[in-house]
């Protein structure tokens, strides 16, 4: 039977120091999912962060001959609603008198980065913008440095002979499922129909600008709303189930590996004097002893 290793050994010591690595990698990707969730949240559901309160589309480097049209288009009521397929799938549309496939030649005024921009206050732009790439780089490091520190962790428990593999290999798989899911593969396979959790400026702007003002006479269905709130909320909400599962599996395995000194002592003494023969107690009275 595996024994645990001694807390102050080697092995013990370098799953200790393995642990507390572990567990801070945790908590930068906890931190970094729900700063962008809450992010989300702030910007879609209130309206603290834009000018005025009004959550509405500001078109800039437009044509002269688009100017009067586009203004009247983007004037019209705000729809809270969510996220339609494409400007291009809505070729029917009228926008203040002419239709959407008039305005396909100016990419300025109908590109999702470039044409259509919300009147977020500049503060907020600012914020997010530096913000939401950094918890994104974050985040991502930390779960694939996560992983690395699982195997290494269940290398050492292998090598020390000590219980708790079977925790740690489930750790490990756990791990390694959350890394898949917070991969940005949205920018690595474009046409991937499951995204990574965390999410970028240009993606999250495309998506806010689209669900306050789709294009007009066409609504938004249930099912891309619950979409929307799938994409960035639920999604990094699943991705901190699986973190949280990770976590326990991990501290599970190596309580198991790391003994308690008194127990790793009372172990020790135990293969000592396995096998040996029972010494006679010695003292004066006793036969077969020198007085």
């Amino acid at each position: 039977m595996s024994a645990p290793v001694h807390p102050y050994g080697d092995y013990g010591v370098a799953l200790r120091t393995l642990r507390s690595g572990r567990n801070f990698l945790g908590y930068v990707l906890f931190f970094s999912v729900m700063l962008q969730v809450v992010g989300f949240i702030l910007m879609r559901f209130t309206t603290q962060p834009y000018r005025a309160g009004n959550p509405v589309i500001v078109v800039h480097h437009a044509s002269s001959n688009h100017r009067a049209a586009l203004f009247q288009w983007h004037r019209q009521p705000v729809m809270r609603a969510g996220l339609p397929e494409s400007l291009e799938s809505f070729p029917t549309a009228q926008a203040g008198g002419q239709s959407i496939e008039n305005y396909q030649s100016d990419r300025m005024v109908l590109g999702e980065k470039a044409g259509r921009r919300l009147n977020l206050r500049r503060q907020w732009r600012e914020s997010y913008y530096l913000i939401a790439p950094i918890a994104q780089l974050l985040g991502l490091l930390a779960s694939g440095s996560q992983a690395i520190i699982i195997f290494v962790t269940l290398l050492v428990i292998l090598v020390a002979q000590a219980p708790g593999v079977a925790n740690m290999t489930r750790s490990l798989i756990w791990s390694v499922i959350l890394l898949f899911m917070v991969f940005p593969w949205q920018y690595v396979l474009p046409g991937f129909p499951i995204p990574g959790v965390l999410y970028g400026w240009h993606e999250l702007h495309s998506t806010l600008a689209l669900a306050f003002l789709p294009p007009p006479g066409h609504g938004i269905s249930f099912d891309q709303r619950i979409l929307i709130v799938g994409r960035y909320v639920l999604w990094p909400v699943l991705a901190l189930v699986v973190m949280l599962v990770t976590a326990e599996r991990f501290r599970a395995g190596v309580r198991l590996a790391i003994g308690h000194p008194l127990q790793s002592m009372m172990l020790a003494d135990n293969r000592g004097t396995a096998g040996s023969p029972p010494r006679s107690p010695a003292g004066p009275g006793v036969p077969g002893t020198k007085s």
